[in-house]
Formats: structure tokens, C-alpha cells, sequence
């Protein structure tokens, strides 16, 4: 079997949702969260394929959060292997997450999501990188969709995983969990698994293994579909908020040649979607 379409498929896939997004700048250095898992290695893999293309020199990063006893140091060791055979740089650390947690009264989920994104901006600027890549892909986006539902949400609650937030980039948006491993299957690539993922103990957990799989009876291409009307809320958000701005210039704008002295200086508030904002909590990935 000819694998070659398949890769090509991927990179190609990567390329144009990059480009699409302006995710990369040419001669920017750019942090890659690596986990060890499936995601983060396909996301590894291709921009490692695309370094030279992109100009984009890289760096991986791994935490170890010791959650997992022998699991989490089989991971790290599995980073420094890949990292060392592709020749990637490595940032390595450790967090005591369950001290964090009790620490800040805050879930254990929560205290690794804080002390991995809080580690990711502090080494980004350390070492003068661009940006951070992580591995979200559309299956994710379309969890977070459906998790929002759920609580209850606006607009902007129904656009999922954004691509770019800040410095936080995400190349394998558009891609699905199918399409990485068959990716890393054509390649012949290995991962490591977390075990933590096949259990439906956590919100998000009990979407991917019960809900998406009896929403796939009813419609086989579903996470397609939510993926693709979450587009379609994206582009008519930014025609909404283009429309507002235009609107707030108009009457916060003084008239040609006024030559009144002390023209108010309206302040309105950042647009949000009153929904969004009011007893909901947007899961922001």
C-alpha cells in the first residue's frame, strides 16, 4: 500500500490552514507543547518537515506533572528520545501539580492546564520564541463546542477552538484524530497513550466516548458538520464586530474640519455577546 498520498495529504492540509491563518512568521522560532502523545507527535513531525519550507526554526517542550507515577516518566523519556533523533531542542519540567492544586483550591485538570500554559509563556519569551504551537485538532474543537452547549452560550461560545489566541497557535485545527494517526501509521511513528484519556470520568471525556459516538448514528460526518458551522459562526462574528467598529468610528469620530476644542472621548467596552458573558463559562482551550 502506497502511503505517500496520505502524508502528503497531511502536510499539505497543514500548509494551507497555516497560510490561510498567517499562524507562522518566516525566521520566527517556535515552541512545540509535546506530550509524547499522538497529537503532539503528528504536530512535531509535520512542522518538523515544514521547518526549512517555513523558515521556522524549532523547539519542543514537555512538562511532566507527575500524575501518573511510572506513565509520566515513560512519556518524558519517549520526548527525549523523538526530540533527540529529529534533532529538536528540549525544554523539560516538572510540577508538583497535586501541591498546586491544593494550593489554589482549583481542580487537578485546572492546575496542570495553569502551571503547562503559565510554563509555555514564560519560556516563550526566555528564549525569544514567537509563539507556541499546540495540538488541538477539529475533534477537539468540536468537544468544546458541544461542552459550551451544554453550560449554555452565545455566539462566540459556539465558534470552538480558535486557531490563533494570542501566542498560542494551532496547525492541526482543521485535521481530525483519524487523520493524525493515519498520518503517523503511514510514517511508521510510534506514541505513548494516556491512560487517563480512556476514561469517561470527566466532562470532555464523557462527549468524546458517549455523546460524539451516538451523534455519529445520526450523522457519520457529524464532527465534520459541528466543525464546519462553527466556521460559518467565526465569519459571521467578524462581519458582526467589523460592523460595530465601523459604527462606534461613525459616532465617536469628530466631523471634517471641526474646529471645537474638547470633542468628548467616548470609552465604549470591548463587544461581547451578552449570552457569552452572563452565568456561562466558555471553555477556553
Amino acid at each position: 500500500m502506497n502511503k505517500l498520498p496520505t502524508i502528503s495529504t497531511f502536510v499539505n492540509q497543514v500548509r494551507h490552514f497555516a497560510h490561510h491563518h498567517q499562524l507562522f512568521a518566516p525566521r520566527g522560532k517556535y515552541i512545540i507543547a509535546l506530550s509524547g502523545g499522538a497529537d503532539s507527535v503528528s504536530l512535531l513531525l509535520v512542522l518538523k518537515h515544514l521547518e526549512s519550507e517555513l523558515g521556522i526554526p524549532l523547539e519542543a517542550a514537555h512538562c511532566n506533572f507527575h500524575l501518573r507515577g511510572d506513565e509520566s516518566l515513560r512519556d518524558e523519556e519517549f520526548c527525549k528520545q523523538l526530540c533527540r533523533r529529529l534533532h529538536v531542542p528540549l525544554h523539560l519540567v516538572h510540577f508538583d501539580t497535586h501541591a498546586y492544586a491544593d494550593l489554589h483550591h482549583v481542580s487537578i485538570e485546572m492546575a496542570a492546564r495553569d502551571l503547562r500554559y503559565a510554563y509555555f509563556e514564560q519560556l516563550r519569551r526566555d528564549i525569544h520564541a514567537h509563539d507556541i504551537c499546540v495540538a488541538h485538532h477539529r475533534d477537539d474543537s468540536v468537544e468544546t463546542l458541544l461542552l459550551n452547549l451544554v453550560r449554555g452560550t452565545g455566539l462566540r461560545g459556539l465558534r470552538g477552538i480558535q486557531p490563533r489566541n494570542a501566542h498560542i497557535i494551532r496547525p492541526l485545527l482543521s485535521h481530525s484524530r483519524q487523520q493524525i494517526e493515519q498520518y503517523l501509521d503511514a510514517l511508521g511513528e510510534s506514541y505513548v497513550t494516556d491512560s487517563t484519556n480512556l476514561h469517561n470520568d470527566v466532562k470532555r471525556n464523557k462527549i468524546r466516548l458517549n455523546i460524539i459516538p451516538l451523534l455519529r448514528e445520526l450523522n457519520p460526518s457529524v464532527s465534520q458538520s459541528i466543525f464546519e458551522t462553527s466556521l460559518r459562526v467565526t465569519e459571521a462574528l467578524k462581519i458582526f464586530d467589523d460592523a460595530i467598529q465601523r459604527s462606534i468610528a461613525d459616532v465617536t469620530t469628530p466631523p471634517s474640519g471641526d474646529t471645537c476644542r474638547g470633542w468628548p472621548s467616548l470609552q465604549f467596552p470591548q463587544q461581547h455577546d451578552a449570552q457569552s458573558t452572563k452565568n456561562t463559562k466558555i471553555v477556553q482551550e
